[in-house]
């Protein structure tokens, strides 16, 4: 095992560990907030910003109005989600589902984690910072994360627009 097979594993476990004391239910709930939150953050950017520009005179404090007008809708937005989701979350806690809840959450979270490592190796190479040749020699996880983003992200290109437009129709 390579030191860059340790450092995938270590961030990877982390999340793994995160996900089983959270469950499964938080973290899809989490990842569903953040994408809401995102998408009515910028639908309601213009409305936010309409809101809070009365109460700003100075002309630097003008540029940062759509970022406080994003945030006044992006925050609560995630907070009441994710309260949402405790609130679910400690409903099934003792139940039969509650065993089943943290061990697919661990699932989730390291996936999500070895997720964002490949996102990082596939940014870090896309604008030309490669990893030495010797370092990935003989690596047991890096053959296995680095392809992860560009191929679920290939196939969500694929799929979400024919999605999207047999939900419309």
């Amino acid at each position: 095992m390579q030191l860059i097979d340790i450092l995938i594993l270590l961030p990877t476990l982390w999340g793994a560990y995160i996900g089983y004391q959270r469950g499964i239910i938080i973290e899809v709930i989490s990842i569903a907030a953040f994408v809401i939150s995102v998408i009515i953050g910028f639908r309601a950017l213009g409305y936010a910003s309409d809101w809070i520009s009365p109460y700003v005179n100075n002309r630097m404090t003008e540029k940062l109005v759509p970022y406080i007008g994003f945030g006044a809708v992006f925050f609560p937005i995630v907070f009441l989600i994710n309260k949402l989701g405790w609130t679910l979350r400690k409903s099934i806690r003792y139940t039969v589902f509650g065993s089943f809840d943290s061990l697919s959450g661990s699932i989730v979270g390291g996936f999500t984690w070895a997720f964002g490592i490949s996102i990082f190796i596939w940014l870090t190479t896309s604008i030309g910072i490669k990893f030495p040749e010797k370092e990935t020699q003989n690596t047991y996880l890096y053959p296995l994360v680095k392809p992860l983003a560009p191929k679920i992200i290939e196939k969500a290109i694929d799929v979400v627009p024919k999605q999207i437009n047999k939900w419309r129709s």
